[in-house]
This record gives structure tokens, sequence and C-alpha cells, in this order.
């Protein structure tokens, strides 16, 4: 489990730093307010949608009937070169987690990042960095610098590339004793289907696979993914999205956990827009 929160660590600050440019011109290209809520037997969930600035509410409560909260807040300016993500989860005893992620545009093709993670036992953890990324004849790469509390200095190094329709990218974190942790992974989409395939290897060895299909529905969209982990077990996602038109419709998730149970969840959603 220690990999895998690793992995995930390395994965937020890196990427979000990464693709922090990107959030800055879609906040621009944003001019209208959206609001859309979704629920299901176990919880709900309400989006909030503004130029700039994204703020989703979600209550889940879980078999034996306990709840869980969950509040989530991204905002970024593309002017001063900024982006936040602070999420905060309050658990059914009173426990509470947060992560709080900020990034900082330093220079051309420049950023920096920090994330403080307090857990529920109230340590806190930090991560932060800094980060080059440059074009390359295909594609572009990345380099950085990161800096943990508890991981030391990591060294992270991601390759995108695109040539036939294929999008790759392969990127590496290197620990201070020389293990890594890789990732590669591949995505094309064509005639309003996509797909994706990828792995993880971890510093042990072990490695993690995954395959993904979404495809377009007249009036929704059908996504398939399957985790195939290091024992051999499977885990399986599907999940269809069919709206009617005017901003509802209803959402069906279905699971197969790695022991074999599978369990389904439904709900509707509605989404509301405003001048």
């Amino acid at each position: 489990m220690r990999l895998n929160k690793n992995a995930a660590a390395i994965a937020a600050i890196a990427m979000t730093a990464l693709t922090v440019s990107a959030a800055f011109a879609d906040a621009d290209a944003r001019t209208r307010r959206a609001q859309g809520a979704a629920a299901t037997q176990r919880g709900a969930a309400e989006t909030t949608r503004e130029r700039g600035q994204r703020a989703r509410d979600t209550n889940i409560t879980g078999p034996n009937g306990r709840t869980r909260a969950t509040h989530d807040d991204r905002a970024w300016s593309r002017e001063s070169g900024t982006y936040t993500h602070d999420r905060t989860t309050r658990y059914a005893n009173g426990d509470q987690r947060s992560v709080d992620t900020d990034v900082l545009r330093t220079g051309e093709g420049a950023y920096s990042a920090s994330r403080e993670v307090t857990g529920r036992n109230g340590e806190t953890r930090v991560q932060t960095g800094d980060f080059t990324r440059t074009q390359t004849e295909n594609g572009h790469s990345v380099s950085g610098d990161i800096n943990t509390t508890h991981a030391g200095q990591i060294d992270y190094q991601r390759d995108v590339t695109r040539e036939d329709g294929v999008r790759s990218v392969n990127s590496s974190a290197t620990f201070e004793d020389g293990a890594s942790i890789n990732r590669a992974s591949s995505a094309s989409c064509a005639n309003g289907s996509c797909a994706s395939s990828g792995v993880v290897t971890a510093r042990n060895g072990d490695q993690t696979s995954w395959n993904q299909t979404r495809t377009r529905t007249e009036n929704g969209a059908i996504v398939s993914r399957d985790t195939t982990f290091a024992d051999g077990t499977i885990r399986s996602m599907d999940r269809e999205r069919v709206g009617n038109g005017d901003g509802t419709g209803v959402i069906t998730r279905s699971i197969t956990d790695r022991d074999g149970d599978t369990r389904t969840q439904t709900g509707e959603y509605e989404i509301t827009r405003t001048p």
C-alpha cells in the first residue's frame, strides 16, 4: 500500500503542475455558470462551475450507514499564473483529512508546486517541486525535482509523444536509494471512441496494468475499465450515462471487485446553466 501512496503523491504534485496551463485555457473559455447534481442509493454530489473556479460537495453513505462528506474546491487564473486545489474529507467518526495544493508559474514553461496533506491523525506531510516543460519534435518533455517529508528528494521525468494518432506518455520517479516508480501509457480516439492502456511498475518491480474504453452513444457515453494487479486479480468497472437531452439523465455504474463481488449503483443527474 505504501508504494501506491508514494505513486499517488508523486503523480498528484507533478501532474498538477504540468496540467495547470491547460486549466488556465479552460477557465478563460468558460463564460457560463453551471451547477449540476447527481444522486445514487448511497449518496449525492453537487458541482458548481464558474469562470476560473469549480466546487464540488459529495456525501456518501456506506452499507453500514456511516456517512463521509467531501468538499473539493479548485481555482485558477491564467493572468496571474496560479492554481489552487483544496480538498477536505470528513468521516463519520469526526476525523478529517485535508489536501492543499498550490501551483505558481515562475517563467516560460516553468512551474513550482507545493502539496500539503494533513491526515486523520493530525500528522502533516509536505511535498514541493519545481518543473520545467520543453517542446520536442513530436510532443514535449518535463523534468523536475520533488522534495518530500518522508521520501526525501525524488527526480521526476515525463515524456509525451504524439504519432499516428496515438498519444504516449512515459514517466519515472527516481528516489534517493536509486529505486524508481515507472508509468507507461498510450491513448487514441477515433469515430467517437477512445481507448487507453498503461502499466505502473512499483519500486519492488510489481506491476499494475489497465485498459479502458470510452464510447459515445446517441444520448450519452459508455466507459469500461479493467485493472489487473500484480497478484493476477482484476477489478472491473462499467459506467453508462444516458441523457434526456434537457440537462438531466441517469448514470449506472457497475463494479466487480478483485474478489469477484459485483455491486451496481444508479443515480440521476441534473445540470442547470445560467448566463
